[in-house]
């Protein structure tokens, strides 16, 4: 996997493992071999090393590390003949020189780049460090201030950045959209001559592993860790990549500080949450597989429009605009519509202010944007995105207006958290084409979009809103309609025994500690009142919940909401935007425990004849997180989402699930399938009326027959696939 060739007296080592390069067995051998051939050749004066195709070697191959083939033939073994090697070497990036890739750039005597690449150590990301000598050799490039960076957060930078701290000797320039097997070829030549110009020359002083690594006080490391504590809350990759950077100041030989290295790799490497980050990072890439769906039927989309300027109307537009798609934004009202420009543009003006934005870049988006309170400008639009109130008698007048004016082979899209995708689809001629995109909010900052599905799509439609949320870069996840679909749904459950808990003798701010403590960025009667207490409200008031209880999933006997109720439609407490809810907030977003709304949940135990008592914490997690566990098995045995790992992404990215316990289906499988089973046998015992506390029939079978998630879905022979209409 690597071709070898000698250009005036230069041997050309270029890697050849498509897409990327990864640094897989075979790619390792080939470069091993290339090496052995240059040194014995007594006319080959300097080795260039360079990637084919699109780019230098991208990293490591992941999937290795589970199968051990890894720590076959080891890229350290490799990276230690360049170190020795008695010819030097010039490392020749494009692309992307990434974890392996650029520790191998380092074992190299001098590194070249082209304009438009980009380097960095992302292992932090997937909860582990570089384990090729990395974080010995960077700070010898750089110092440990600039290593300690780019190491503990993963960054990729830039080649101008990675000139000026010297990880590139020199800067090849490419033009703008200058295309890849050009700029590969204009590399290539430069580096032959690069290598020519070095070859005579003397290369001690560039071989690494001789220099050394001026120490830095301890305050440096310590004002460090304060903001990895913050920024990477409850991960331990980051303080371990401190470790190692540090080992290369403090150990008394190249050699000592490498073995550091491979400690602090090899308990990383073991530990469950490198495992929960790597199965994040490979359910990632798993979405956009969709069995039954052919991804080449998707049509390109080069014009949207967006029914509604609110909040999220304004947030998606954004997104389209961003990279380059034209929306026509339409509203009811023109205050309407200059309200919500005038907040987009309020958002594009400060990343201006900031220096995130140029100036020219916010003219061209402000020039793709056409406002509009015409249906008919719609005409010629690829696909529709609806984001008005969440009530169906809105939606039927918004769709059967598009279904009029959208031509044929327009996608009718609903920015919905609940509704039932079936039933809008009833409302035009075309349901084939009508679908559902959840955004979160803010919709133009949030990774996830959950795509919504009917048994009547077809698979072109499917093929298109799964591609447009790469190209907005998105995380979609295709599952199918249901009350809430996958994140609300179980999202749900753990708001409803939430509010239970607080009957029983829990405060909102125990509950959040816990929640926060677990790792969500916030609680969740934070989230709540981030979201707004009266979206919630509507909704029960929407389902006849708030004048019938017993309409409710657990009736009125166990119906938990009252507290919410009342807060709403009582006492005006809508939540942050109004500066209250199950908090107080006082001057900004800081939220402060509320006498009248702990007073309001004594008020009503006392009403329900519930006897307060201590809630212990480990009881929290149980009756909030297992019933969560258990609402993801039932959504598979439904069909609803197409794999755990699906379930996993949506928790990760859409609601705060931390991704170093690998979303809550893996975390499940973590906690064991037997304890989480038998704890909600326990529940449902005490609670015989809770829907969400019996265990589905998968989460038995799988206790049972002691087999994990994982294990059960890998060994299945029929696998999942969306059965498309004729």
């Amino acid at each position: 996997m690597a071709d070898y060739e000698v250009v005036n007296n230069v041997a050309v080592i270029t890697c050849q493992n498509p897409p990327v390069n990864q640094l897989s067995y075979k790619l390792r051998v080939g470069l091993f071999n290339g090496l052995e051939e240059a040194l014995k050749d007594k006319n080959v004066k300097a080795i260039v090393i360079i990637g084919g195709g699109r780019t230098f070697p991208a990293g490591a191959d992941v999937r290795e590390f589970a199968t051990g083939e890894a720590f076959k033939l080891n890229i350290s073994e490799f990276i230690n003949k360049c170190d020795a090697s008695p010819k030097p070497l010039v490392a020749a990036i494009h692309g992307t020189a990434l974890g392996g890739g650029l520790e191998i750039a380092l074992a190299c005597h001098y590194r070249i780049g082209t304009s438009s690449c980009k380097v960095g150590f992302p292992e932090v990301l997937i909860g582990l460090l570089p384990g090729a000598q990395g974080t010995q050799r960077l700070p010898r490039v750089t110092g440990s201030m600039i290593a300690a960076e780019l190491i503990c957060t993963g960054q990729q930078i830039s080649a101008d950045r990675a000139e000026k701290i010297k990880i590139l000797d020199k800067v090849i320039h490419i033009e703008p959209n200058h295309p890849i097997s050009s700029e590969q070829l204009i590399l290539r030549h430069a580096a032959v001559r690069y290598a020519i110009e070095i070859a005579d020359k003397p290369f001690e002083n560039r071989v690494l592993s001789r220099k050394k690594v001026e120490p830095l006080n301890d305050f440096f490391y310590d004002q460090l860790r304060g903001m990895m504590a913050k920024r990477a809350r409850g991960i331990l990759a980051p303080e371990l990549c401190l470790q190692s950077v540090k080992a290369a100041a403090d150990s008394k030989t190249f050699q000592e500080g490498v073995k550091k290295e491979n400690e602090l790799f090899m308990k990383l490497a073991q530990n469950s949450q490198s495992q929960a980050l790597q199965h994040i990072f490979f359910a990632q890439r798993e979405i956009s597989k969709i069995p039954g769906v052919d991804s080449s039927l998707a049509r390109n989309i080069k014009k949207v429009g967006i029914i509604g300027c609110g909040t999220m109307g304004g947030g998606i537009l954004m997104n389209f605009v961003q990279v380059g798609i034209p929306v026509v934004i339409l509203e009811s009202q023109q205050s309407f519509l200059d309200r919500g420009l005038d907040i987009v543009k309020g958002n594009w003006t400060r990343q201006v202010k900031k220096g995130k934005l140029p100036q020219g870049k916010f003219e061209e988006y402000w020039k793709l944007i056409k406002p509009t309170l015409n249906y008919a400008d719609l005409k010629d639009v690829d696909i529709v995105i609806e984001a008005v109130f969440e009530n169906l008698k809105i939606k039927k007048e918004v769709f059967e207006k598009l279904d009029s004016v959208c031509k044929k082979d327009c996608v009718l899209a609903s920015n919905t958290s609940f509704l039932d995708i079936t039933k809008i689809a009833a409302f035009t001629k075309r349901p084939q084409q009508v679908v559902g995109t959840h955004f979160f909010a803010p919709a133009n900052q949030m990774l996830l979009l959950e795509n919504i599905r009917h048994d009547k799509n077809d698979a072109t439609t499917l093929a298109t809103i799964q591609q447009m949320a790469k190209v907005i870069k998105k995380h979609g996840v295709l599952v199918r309609t249901c009350e809430g679909f996958v994140g609300n749904r179980i999202f749900a459950v753990e708001g409803s025994e939430a509010h239970r808990l607080l009957l029983e003798g829990a405060t909102p701010q125990q509950i959040d500690k816990v929640v926060f403590d677990f790792g969500f960025p916030m609680g969740i009667f934070q989230v709540m009142d981030l979201s707004g207490l009266d979206v919630m409200y509507r909704h029960r008031e929407d389902h006849g919940w708030l004048k019938n209880k017993e309409l409710s999933p657990t009736g009125a006997e166990y119906y938990p909401f009252d507290i919410s109720d009342e807060l709403v439609s009582e006492h005006n407490r809508l939540g942050l935007k109004v500066g209250k809810g199950f908090y107080d907030y006082e001057g900004g977003r800081k939220a402060v425990a509320s006498k009248q709304v702990n007073d309001l949940i004594i008020k009503f135990s006392e009403k329900k004849g519930i006897k307060r008592r201590t809630i212990t914490n480990e009881e929290i997690v149980e009756r909030c997180f297992y019933p969560m566990v258990n609402e993801g098995f039932k959504i598979l045995e439904e069909g609803i989402a197409i794999r755990p790992s699906d379930i996993d992404v949506v928790l990760v990215f859409g609601y705060g699930f931390p991704a170093y316990k690998g979303g809550i289906m893996f975390w499940g499988d973590l906690i064991g399938l037997s304890k989480i089973r038998d704890a909600l046998n326990r529940y449902s015992q005490q609670y015989p009326n809770v829907p969400y506390f019996k265990p589905s029939s998968l989460l038995n079978k799988l206790a049972d027959s002691k087999t994990s998630l994982a294990k059960h879905w890998k060994q299945q022979e029929k696998k999942f696939q969306i059965i498309i209409p004729q």
